[in-house]
């Protein structure tokens, strides 16, 4: 028990981003009654590291939906009374998406870059 644990404490001092590198996929099992202490420890192993990856992989999704919200960009434009919109990740691809919506509607000389209002709210 004692080895078990210090090999549990050494596992969780390295850092996750180790784990990064390798998919893990859980196996379930079918008779546990049937598995040694050895299988055992291995298969928890598994799983720490498997949950590890997985932690890291929704933290990351959870940043990057936090940080996409507050980087993402709505472009306007007028042209003969029609209003086009358009959004995108940065202000120039929401301006060149307005613009080529603008441009498909009526003609790309009605649709002036100066002309589109951007915000980021």
């Amino acid at each position: 028990m004692k080895a078990f644990l210090i090999t549990l404490a050494l596992i969780l001092a390295i850092p996750s981003a180790t784990f990064a590198r390798d998919i893990f996929k859980i196996q379930v099992g079918r008779d546990y009654d049937r598995y040694s202490n050895k299988e055992l420890r291995r298969r928890v192993w598994e799983l720490e590291r498997a949950v590890a990856q997985l932690q890291d992989q929704v933290f990351q999704l959870a940043m990057d939906k936090g940080h996409s919200s507050t980087a993402d960009w709505t472009c306007h434009i007028q042209s003969f009374s029609k209003t086009h919109v358009a959004s995108g990740r940065t202000k120039a691809s929401a301006i060149a998406q307005v613009l080529k919506k603008c441009s498909d509607a009526t003609s790309s000389v009605h649709c002036a870059e100066r002309d589109v209002v951007c915000s980021n709210e």
